[in-house]
């Protein structure tokens, strides 16, 4: 009795380790398919695809705004996405790209204290490739100018993009002062960083005469948007 038993704990310890066997050898080319696709995906490529699409989408809403600001031509922001649409299939040809686009919008409040200028843009990107469907990003850029305060010969000024941060490295040629009375340009001899607690970066203009109590102050950003703003008592 106790010999049959011990023959079925053998013949159950076989069958298990046989049972195991079989299930080793049915995953491995499961296993070795899965390692060999991730290990010769080049996954960074696609990323670095993505990315360069949307580097370039963003400098494109970024010229479009610029240019806008420059003429009030509301169709400049659709005409360039258009042709980029186009371009994009060109440039990146053989990866089946589709780029679409859903909002685009284009405005501008100026002539108020705080004054701004924006663009906003929501993108579609597949990318047939790589079976990346329906990938959405959004593109907005803005330029916010606000007077803050005159004192004497100085204009207090503050500077930010869309994420309210300041805009930095702005000079004498960024800026224009005019006499909103007389329309006639007001002397500009400095701009000055200051630190503000409130603010964290401000601009002093410092003028060569005493500032007007209604005054216009227009700004260009480094990449060529403009903003205008007004103070009246």
């Amino acid at each position: 009795m106790r010999r049959l038993i011990v023959q079925k704990s053998g013949q159950f310890v076989i069958i298990a380790v046989l049972m195991i066997a079989l299930m080793i050898i049915s995953i491995a080319p499961l296993l070795h398919r899965t390692v060999t696709y991730y290990k010769h995906e080049p996954w960074e490529e696609y990323l670095a695809l993505i990315g360069s699409i949307e580097l370039n989408s963003e400098r494109l809403v970024t010229l479009s705004l610029a240019n806008y600001t420059q003429t009030l031509n509301q169709n400049i922001l659709t005409e360039k996405l258009e042709k980029w649409q186009i371009d994009i299939m060109k440039i990146y040809s053989g990866h089946g790209i589709s780029l679409t686009y859903e909002t685009a919008y284009l405005n501008h409040s100026w002539k108020k204290q705080q004054s701004l200028s924006v663009a906003n843009v929501t993108f579609t990107l597949d990318i047939e490739s790589i079976g990346l469907e329906g990938y959405k990003f959004t593109v907005v850029e803005l330029l916010n100018l606000t007077i803050i305060a005159i004192d004497e010969s100085n204009i207090l000024v503050s500077v930010k993009d869309e994420n309210k941060a300041p805009v930095t490295d702005l000079e004498v040629g960024n800026f224009k002062v005019i006499d909103a009375d007389t329309n006639s340009t007001i002397g500009l001899e400095q701009v000055i960083s200051d630190y503000d607690e409130k603010e964290q970066l401000i601009y002093r203009l410092v003028c060569n005469c005493t500032v007007p109590t209604s005054v216009v102050v227009e700004v260009w950003s480094p990449e060529n948007i403009h903003a205008i703003a007004k103070y009246s008592p």
